[in-house]
């Protein structure tokens, strides 16, 4: 009887066994088919793809590629123009007075220090030539007023920019630069001209890093497609064969990227270079009716993904062949033992854990057969073990829930103690930031007293004693030694004087009060750091307005402490500070291109270094902002300060104002 059953529940498995190997067999070799040919066709497609893709990164690339070096050109033409518009507010500089010392000097700097290698030319309001620096045959008294840019520069009222025009004097090819020359009551008496010879290397040294790979080069053009300036030489005052859809482009200010067939050769050429397709991108300038063409060849800018579909092809069919052959030796060797886990599963299905597992060898199949027989010995074992866990876990949870309820009443009164700590901390964290609050208003408040007290009574005695010791010094008559000494006297008085305003500046600044945020950090940033060599542009962001008198004088500290460490610091050449008004906040950045320093080492230590980054981040904290400096040694520095500005104080900044000014 027995082996009749055991006979009768091992046919299901015969034939479960025999469906499962003939299930799996075609099945796993119909899917690996399937899968293997869906695979070939996916590579053919993403092959096909990727070259389409590759093409358009590539062209977004480039037509980035010339976007950035469109504004690197517009930078440099801005500073250009910017220099000449500047020309006129040197020293001693009026075209009126008769004199053409100050303004030969002026061009004279201005022509050292900009891309103007062909000279610079100063005319009357009538385009006459009055005053040149350059070596051309350019004269005083030479028309220039029929010079479209000249022209541009004095009617206009603006700077204006040419394209490749015949240079003054010889008509050597150019480009022109011109800016009208203003008196003080803002009319226009003249215009300040800079000359470039594209033959240099000014404008092509602005372009190089716009060159990809081996073959690739960058071109300046102007709107009618003449290549003002180009990383090849060759290239140089060539016409572009795309003169419509550069003029069309660089009139609608529009970038714009593609491919085209190269049909440009060298002057010299003898015989036509042979076609090639290049990736051509386009970006138009603001400031100048220029362009940027950044081109490579099609063989280069595409080699990546031609060499993925080629391996596609090559790996793909030999790929598929030996898939297939191994998908049928692996299922005819799994099949069989299989079958008899199928059987063996079965019997565990429905309970009965009498028979063990057959050993199958020590392969995957042996181990899941050990595994399965480990499982019935194992859950053999749990039935005759589980009603005692049963009643143990009855008992267990009783008492863990007797425990659970006496730790509640524990944990209540520990989370009621936690929330009176944290209040009390933030209460006494909001108290200190009051407290530090209040202390730097007295300190300004102080500064304020000491600074009033030094110009109403230290500066005016001063000035008494000086103008004393000048009239001693008349009464002294013939009595040179006197007269000596007491002009000695004045003049240390004039130098103390002139100490004491300084110091009352660095007190508390005047120009803040009166004049606000932008003034104040303008004034001392150039009293400081122009006198060392270094130049200073400040920069506006958003609609300038007043601030609170705490939030504008805690900004200005900022500033402050940021230009002192540059001075004593950082031997820079040059120092960009933007302020930002928004409508909830107000941001300051101060960045110099000196020596930099590693962040981290100078907030590990409190002194030493003296840049006094502690107090910029006090400040900062104390209104809720935020500070971010990024510095690396031999790379500048960046100070970045944000800090929100409150509506309700936002509205009553106007009476403050009020209020600072009649003070």
């Amino acid at each position: 009887m027995s082996v009749d059953r055991t006979a009768r529940s091992m046919e299901p498995g015969r034939r479960a066994g025999g469906g499962v190997r003939q299930s799996l067999l075609w099945r796993v070799m119909t899917l690996v088919v399937v899968g293997m040919a869906g695979v070939l066709a996916a590579f053919g497609v993403a092959s096909f793809l990727a070259v389409n893709e590759s093409r358009d990164h590539t062209l977004d690339e480039r037509r980035a590629l010339a976007q950035a070096a469109a504004h690197h050109v517009d930078y440099v033409v801005r500073q250009s123009l910017a220099s000449l518009d500047e020309l006129a507010l040197a020293e001693g500089f009026d075209l009126a007075d008769g004199d053409p010392l100050p303004e030969q000097q002026a061009l004279r700097r201005t022509y050292l220090n900009s891309i103007f290698s062909r000279g610079l030319y100063l005319t009357d309001a009538q385009g006459r030539l009055l005053l040149t620096e350059s070596a051309g045959p350019a004269s005083p008294g030479d028309d220039l007023g029929t010079i479209p840019a000249i022209t541009a520069a004095l009617t206009a009222d603006r700077p204006s920019v040419s394209g490749l025009v015949p240079g003054i004097g010889d008509g050597t090819p150019v480009v022109l630069m011109a800016a009208p020359v203003r008196d003080a009551d803002g009319l226009v008496q003249g215009a300040v001209v800079g000359e470039i010879d594209p033959m240099g290397s000014s404008l092509s040294e602005i372009i190089t890093s716009g060159v990809l790979g081996k073959t690739g080069y960058a071109q300046i053009v102007d709107r009618q497609g003449t290549v003002l300036a180009s990383t090849l030489p060759d290239e140089l005052l060539q016409e572009n064969p795309h003169e419509s859809l550069i003029a069309d482009l660089a009139q609608k200010k529009e970038g714009s990227a593609g491919s085209c067939h190269s049909c440009h050769q060298s002057a010299d050429a003898t015989t036509p270079a042979p076609r090639e397709k290049e990736v051509m991108a386009f970006a138009p300038l603001e400031a100048a009716p220029w362009g940027v063409l950044i081109r490579q060849p099609e063989s280069e800018a595409l080699a990546p993904a031609r060499r993925l579909e080629q391996r596609a092809l090559w790996l793909g069919v030999p790929a598929f062949i030996l898939a297939l052959l191994f998908a049928w030796v692996t299922v005819r060797s799994i099949v069989g033992p299989v079958r008899v886990l199928t059987a063996a599963a079965q019997r565990l299905a429905a309970g009965d854990l009498s028979q063990p597992v057959p050993e199958m060898g020590n392969d995957e199949i042996g181990r899941l057969g050990r595994a399965f027989e480990g499982m019935r010995v194992r859950l053999k074992e749990a039935l005759e073990t589980v009603e005692e866990w049963a009643r143990e876990l009855e008992s267990r949870v009783h008492e863990r829930t007797r425990e659970l309820e006496a730790s509640r009443d524990h944990l209540r009164s520990a989370a009621e103690e936690n929330a009176a700590l944290y209040r009390e901390v933030k209460a006494k964290d909001a108290a200190r930031g009051e407290l530090l609050k209040k202390v730097i208003s007295a300190q300004e408040e102080e500064r304020r007293r000491i600074a009033r007290e030094l110009h109403d009574e230290t500066s005016q005695n001063l000035s008494v004693l000086a103008m004393g010791l000048e009239t001693a010094g008349a009464a002294a008559g013939d009595d040179a030694r006197a007269r000596d000494k007491l002009g000695g006297l004045k003049d240390l008085v004039v130098r103390t004087l002139d100490g004491v305003h300084r110091l009352v500046y660095d007190l508390r600044p005047s120009v803040l009060d009166d004049l606000g945020l932008l003034a104040g950090l303008r004034w001392y940033a150039e009293s400081r750091l122009e006198p060392l060599g270094i130049r200073v542009s400040l920069m506006v962001s958003g609609e300038e307005r007043r601030l609170p008198a705490e939030l504008e004088t805690a900004v200005f500290r900022i500033g402050q402490e940021a230009i002192s460490n540059i001075a004593r610091h950082a031997n820079a050449s040059n120092v960009f500070l933007v302020a930002g008004f928004q409508d909830d906040r107000v941001t300051l950045e101060v960045e110099d291109d000196g020596e930099g320093f590693d962040v981290a080492r100078a907030e590990a230590r409190s002194e030493g270094h003296g840049w006094g980054l502690l107090g910029i981040r006090e400040r900062a904290g104390l209104f809720g902002g935020s500070l971010e400096i990024t510095s690396t040694p031999g790379a500048g520095t960046r100070v970045e300060v944000s800090i929100p500005v409150q509506k309700e104080t936002q509205d009553g900044s106007d009476a403050e104002q009020d209020t600072r000014t009649n003070s």
